[in-house]
């Protein structure tokens, strides 16, 4: 083999490589191939029916507030139609690390008073007053994600546990798994 060819065929590994890093960890394997069954009958229904198809999400969890199962279904067409105005306003309230953090405490702990979620926010500075503090609780109240029972206690509003882990879940992955493969153009709904 020619010195010229070897040195090209190095630099392709070399790309190769490169790329291999930039990709991140590899995805986790399906842990549960029920959800793939359901995911793939979800596909042929939608073929079957000439329709967009449907998203789902499923999940169990055993946190301080008690055992929760949950599965719920949409349609695409719905889905891309609907008002999306009510949904901003709800991402639009998740989308600051203080208000994960007061989140994150109050799905572990379940009601947690002031001073609970203050010690959540941690570190010092602008986002650890008490004022912020307040703000963050009253953007979450207002998006119905947390609730007040009693003079400083707030929780998790239990209509939203479900669907705010749901969220934080698809969020993560977002943020951490590489892309699954080439992006297609969406069909126009229904």
């Amino acid at each position: 083999m020619s010195e010229d060819r070897f040195a090209e065929l190095e630099r392709r590994i070399a790309h190769l490589e490169g790329r291999v890093d930039t990709l991140g960890p590899p995805r986790r394997p399906l842990e549960s191939p029920a959800l793939t069954t359901a995911a793939t009958s979800m596909l042929r229904q939608a073929k079957e029916e000439d329709k967009l198809g449907t998203v789902g999400y499923v999940g169990a969890a055993r946190l301080a507030g008690g055992e929760s199962l949950w599965d719920r279904q949409h349609s695409l067409a719905e889905l891309l139609s609907a008002d999306w105005a009510p949904v901003a306003d709800i991402l639009e309230s998740l989308g600051s690390q203080p208000r994960l953090a007061l989140l994150a405490a109050l799905v572990r702990q379940g009601r947690c008073t002031t001073t609970d979620l203050q010690g959540s926010l941690g570190g010092d500075g602008e986002q650890t007053t008490s004022g912020q503090l307040y703000h963050h609780l009253r953007a979450l109240q207002s998006a119905k994600l947390i609730t007040q029972r009693r003079r400083g206690a707030y929780e998790l509003a239990p209509q939203a546990m479900i669907q705010v882990l749901t969220i934080l879940a698809a969020a993560f992955d977002l943020a951490n798994d590489p892309p699954l493969g080439p992006q297609t153009d969406l069909p126009t709904p229904e």
